[in-house]
């Protein structure tokens, strides 16, 4: 067996675990909160940049479309972090998760990174503030996900600062751009359009029942009750 029949073995049993594994997610539903984890400076995984106004880490909420706000206090660390990043000597490695939890209780996740926008300089960062947040999603699982920088006014930002981002978090159906509240409204709206016609079928059903109950209690009356008074009435004439 040469190494072309093991990578193909290798790769199909990897094909195998990963449908297994997809079949004990738990899809996110309407509203969940869904939490961003980063590396600190030492490259372990945290939750991410805390919001001062929310006063918890940067999150968003499933399927909701909404504003993006977050002020991020910037100490000493967090400052030469950003600073490295606009130099583009590192990147701020972030990540979430694609559903809202497994059997096994170990998350699968999007690698995501927070790419800022800025110029450094000689004692403090001129940082745009616009950052637009996008999802897509499928059956309740996200399948990708991205945060990117819109050119709108720049903020100096200095040590023991507070840096804030503004933008705004929008969610699509499937690897489309079709938003993910239209697609619910569709739904919503075809469901409308259907039980409105079907109330209009009720009603007709409900006349051609009625007709046909008043022709059976009809005929019934007629031949228990009036065909024979009418043929008594008959023989005593005669």
């Amino acid at each position: 067996m040469n190494f072309k029949h093991i990578y193909s073995i290798i790769f199909f049993l990897l094909y195998i675990n990963l449908i297994e594994g997809a079949k004990d997610l738990t899809p996110f539903i309407y509203g969940d909160r869904i939490s961003m984890e980063c590396k600190d400076n030492e490259g372990n995984w945290k939750l991410g940049p805390i919001c001062l106004n929310q006063k918890q880490e940067l999150s968003v909420y499933y399927g909701r479309d909404s504003p993006l706000y977050c002020g991020i206090y910037i100490d000493e660390k967090e400052f030469n972090r950003i600073k490295n990043v606009l130099n583009r000597n590192s990147s701020w490695e972030c990540r979430i998760p694609i559903s809202s939890e497994s059997n096994t209780n170990d998350n699968i996740y999007i690698p995501l990174s927070i790419q800022l926008w800025g110029y450094p300089q000689d004692d403090h960062l001129d940082i745009t503030t616009h950052y637009n947040f996008i999802f897509h999603v499928e059956k309740g699982i996200i399948i990708g996900a991205t945060l990117y920088p819109v050119k709108d006014k720049f903020q100096d930002v200095r040590k023991n600062a507070v840096f804030t981002i503004h933008g705004a978090i929008k969610w699509f159906n499937g690897g489309s751009h079709v938003e993910l509240n239209d697609s619910l409204k569709l739904i919503k709206d075809n469901t409308n359009d259907f039980l409105n016609n079907l109330d209009y079928w009720i009603v007709i059903l409900w006349i051609v029942l009625s007709m046909f109950t008043s022709l059976i209690l009809f005929s019934l009356i007629y031949k228990y009750k009036l065909k024979p008074n009418l043929i008594r009435k008959y023989l005593k004439n005669d």
